[in-house]
């Protein structure tokens, strides 16, 4: 950093590359006392009330108008909590207080010396923030000179907890108040810089947190840094920045949607697209029917690692053909939109590190690992009955989708099982074969109903006749 000479002159108008850097250091007990230094010299000689450190432009500069979401001047600016103002006497913090008292000084020079005679190792880290960056959220007023200081510490005294507990193999302290640490804010550089110090008071006799020399590990785990960096960033950021952000997530996610859907929708109903389902639906794996999906991958898998491969190479093709042609307007907004929030995250982290994708190029994988997902759950979708009525996307009755099933023949021996009997059931009879019996049955049945309606008649007759003939013979 350069030296300014002067308080809260810090530089704006910057490329906007790194809103919040977080270098760290370490400087072991053995070190310092080899070199005739105490780590408890710092509060006095380092941190507190030198050229670096001031407390008398401390003031909350903005608020958040909720209706509007936009920065306006605080009622409370003018007003500073330094220690005129609060009793307190120095600018430096911890987890109890904003300003120490001179009582809260003396302890803590006490527990850090402790801590260098128990051997342990002091972590610096330094919170490095552009001016400009500072201005857009509220925190400094670069006419006045005047820097919101509370908030700062306040995101500070938030995010510490983590590094001492995420930052090694095991938490550095072995108690809740094993860890010893303090902060304070530089303005005498053209960035602004929050300094923290930390170290373990009791002595160390955990193997995973020693070094085979015996001597405690002096080191962070990257992605708590990291971790830790974020964190204290949002805690700083305005509304309208979070809000701002939010809208492009938001953005991005309807656009993947809406591409999704249309994207199923074309290939059900555009002629031109028949002949690449076909050849993808024939390059699937046979024996995982009805489970194909493109897998547990940030992306497509096209060379022969998967034996997804034959199938991802084609699918890769037909989803070019698509959002060059009919998808071009949505996938070209879809990209722009995604641009933004890279703008965005090197405004906050700077530049990506070499082979790091870009957050638009990972948004760019998903999108396409979603897009062939719903093309291979369709193809899916055809080797079970699934209630329709539950789908997101409706095939068409003679859309691509269903021209499949037929082209590979999957509706029809689906008929072939219908027709094929049971070991109880016998063949059924042809509709046309069962309407000729049922009329000859029919038939057959009027002629049994006339012959008995005739041989009624007969016996009726007979009987007659020989009742007379009975009668007649009595007479006689």
């Amino acid at each position: 950093m350069v030296k300014t000479g002067s308080f809260a002159n810090f530089a704006t108008g910057e490329k906007k590359t790194g809103a919040v850097l977080l270098p760290t250091h370490f400087t072991t007990a053995a070190q310092a006392t080899k070199e005739g230094k105490q780590f408890g010299n710092l509060v006095r000689t380092y941190a507190a009330k030198s050229s670096k450190v001031m407390d008398e432009n401390n003031v909350a500069l903005v608020d958040i108008d909720d209706a509007t979401n936009d920065l306006k001047v605080s009622d409370s600016f003018g007003y500073s909590s330094r220690f005129s103002a609060t009793r307190d006497e120095h600018p430096l913090f911890d987890s109890d207080t904003l300003n120490m008292t001179d009582k809260q000084m003396d302890r803590l020079e006490d527990r850090l010396n402790l801590a260098q005679k128990n051997g342990n190792v002091l972590h610096e880290m330094a919170f490095s923030m552009r001016g400009d960056w500072l201005v857009e959220n509220g925190l400094y007023d670069p006419e006045m000179k005047q820097l919101d200081q509370d908030r700062l510490k306040r995101a500070e005294q938030h995010i510490v907890q983590d590094l001492f507990d995420k930052g090694g193999a095991q938490p550095l302290g072995e108690s809740p108040d094993d860890v010893v640490w303090f902060g304070a804010v530089h303005q005498d550089t053209d960035h602004l810089n929050m300094h923290i110090w930390y170290v373990k008071e009791s002595k160390e006799t955990r193997p995973s947190m020693l070094h085979h020399s015996g001597e405690p590990k002096g080191v962070i785990d990257f992605s708590a840094k990291k971790q830790a960096e974020s964190k204290f960033r949002y805690e700083l950021e305005s509304d309208a920045t979070k809000i701002r952000r939010a809208n492009v997530y938001e953005a991005v996610g309807n656009y993947r949607s809406t591409l999704k859907h249309d994207t199923l929708e074309n290939l059900d109903k555009t002629h031109r697209y028949m002949a690449d389902l076909q050849k993808i639906f024939i390059a699937l794996p046979q024996d995982l029917r009805g489970r194909w999906k493109v897998g547990n991958t940030t992306s497509l898998v096209t060379d022969n690692a998967s034996r997804m491969a034959p199938a991802n190479r084609q699918m890769d093709h037909l989803i070019d053909k698509l959002l060059t042609h009919e998808l071009k307007d949505d996938y070209q907004a879809f990209q722009e939109t995604a641009r933004k929030m890279d703008a965005m995250m090197t405004e906050n982290h700077g530049h990506q590190h070499k082979g790091q994708l870009k957050w638009s190029e990972v948004q760019d994988n998903r999108l396409r690992k979603e897009l062939a997902n719903g093309i291979y759950r369709q193809f899916n979708e055809t080797f079970k009955e699934t209630d329709a009525t539950k789908q997101p996307f409706q095939k068409a009755k003679r859309g691509n989708f269903e021209k499949i099933r037929h082209a590979n023949g999957i509706d029809n021996n689906r008929q072939k099982d219908m027709k094929k009997p049971t070991v109880h059931q016998k063949p059924l009879a042809p509709m046309g074969k069962l309407n000729r019996i049922a009329k000859r049955m029919t038939k057959q049945s009027r002629q049994e109903l006339q012959q008995m309606h005739h041989m009624m008649q007969d016996m009726d007759s007979s009987k007659r006749q020989n009742i007379s003939d009975e009668s007649l013979s009595r007479h006689i």
